[in-house]
C-alpha cells in the first residue's frame, strides 16, 4: 500500500468509519420536540395495545356498498366475485381481501348486514345435522359451511354450539320463573358468585344468559326493598330465608287443609 495513502486512512477526520463513536450524533440530550420519531414510535405502540373489532357497523355497510358498486361497474354478480376482485375492493381498507370476501359472502348468505345473523336455511340444516350426528360441532360446522356457504369458513364449532344451546334447543325453558328457581339461583350466587354457567346447571332447562339476567334482576329488586345498611350478600340471605319460611308455612297450611277435608 502506498505509505501516503496509509497515512491518510489513519486520521479520523478523513476516515470517520474508524471512529464511529466520535461522530455519531447524540440525540439523548435533545429536547423531545426535536425527536419526532420517538413520539411516533410511542403512538404506534399505544394504538396496537388497544383492542379493535375487525368490523364495525359502518365498515360493514361501506364494504357492502363498495362491492355493489364494483359489481355494477364490472357487470358482475356478488356471488361470482373472486379473491382477485376483493383484492381491488379492499384497496384502502384496513381489512385484508380474504376478510372482505368472507364478510360479503356472509352478508349474501344471511341476507342481512347484521354480523353473525343466522338464516332460516342455516337453522333448519343445523337442527337436521344435530339429529343426525349429535353434538359433533366441528363436523357440523364443516358440513354447514360446505352446503350453505360454498365451503367458506363462515361458521365454526363455537358459533354452532352457541346457536343450538341458546336459541334452537327445544328443551330451553323460557317460561316464568318459579319461587323455587329463584331460591336456587340466589343460593347458587352466594356459593359461586358470577359463575353463570355453573349456576345454570342447577336449574335444568334454563340457559346461561337467562340465569344471569334473572339473578341481576333479583339483586336489583333487593337493593330497593331492604335496609341500605346491609351488604348485598346479607340482603340475599335474608331474601332466601324469607322465601323458605313462606314456602314452609304454605306447605304446612296445605297439609292441614287436606287433613281437614279427609276428616
Amino acid at each position: 500500500m502506498d505509505p501516503s495513502f496509509s497515512y491518510f486512512l489513519n486520521f479520523p477526520h478523513f476516515n470517520p468509519m474508524l471512529f464511529q463513536n466520535c461522530y455519531a450524533p447524540n440525540y439523548s440530550s435533545l429536547p423531545s420536540p426535536l425527536i419526532p420519531y420517538i413520539k411516533e414510535e410511542t403512538l404506534v405502540k399505544a394504538d396496537k395495545s388497544k383492542y379493535q373489532r375487525t368490523w364495525s357497523k359502518l365498515q360493514v355497510e361501506d364494504v357492502f356498498n363498495l362491492s355493489i358498486q364494483y359489481c355494477q361497474n364490472n357487470n358482475k354478480a356478488l356471488e361470482d366475485l373472486t379473491l382477485n376482485d376483493f383484492g381491488i375492493i379492499s384497496i384502502g381498507l384496513t381489512q385484508s381481501p380474504e376478510q372482505v370476501m368472507l364478510k360479503v359472502k356472509e352478508i349474501v348468505a344471511n341476507g342481512t348486514l347484521r354480523p353473525g345473523k343466522w338464516s332460516q336455511a342455516e337453522d333448519d340444516m343445523l337442527i337436521e345435522l344435530i339429529k343426525r350426528y349429535g353434538p359433533k360441532w366441528g363436523k357440523i360446522a364443516g358440513l354447514l359451511n360446505a352446503e350453505v356457504h360454498n365451503r367458506l369458513s363462515i361458521r365454526n364449532s363455537k358459533t354452532c354450539k352457541e346457536r343450538w344451546n341458546n336459541y334452537l334447543n327445544p328443551n330451553i325453558n323460557r317460561g316464568p320463573w318459579t319461587e323455587e328457581e329463584d331460591i336456587i339461583l340466589l343460593e347458587g350466587f352466594l356459593r359461586h358468585n358470577n359463575k353463570w354457567s355453573v349456576i345454570a346447571k342447577l336449574v335444568p332447562g334454563r340457559i346461561e344468559g337467562l340465569v344471569k339476567n334473572r339473578i341481576k334482576s333479583l339483586i336489583h329488586k333487593l337493593e330497593h326493598e331492604l335496609d341500605d345498611k346491609d351488604s348485598v350478600f346479607d340482603k340475599i340471605k335474608a331474601k332466601i330465608d324469607l322465601k323458605k319460611t313462606f314456602q314452609t308455612r304454605f306447605s304446612v297450611g296445605s297439609v292441614n287443609i287436606l287433613n281437614d277435608k279427609e276428616i
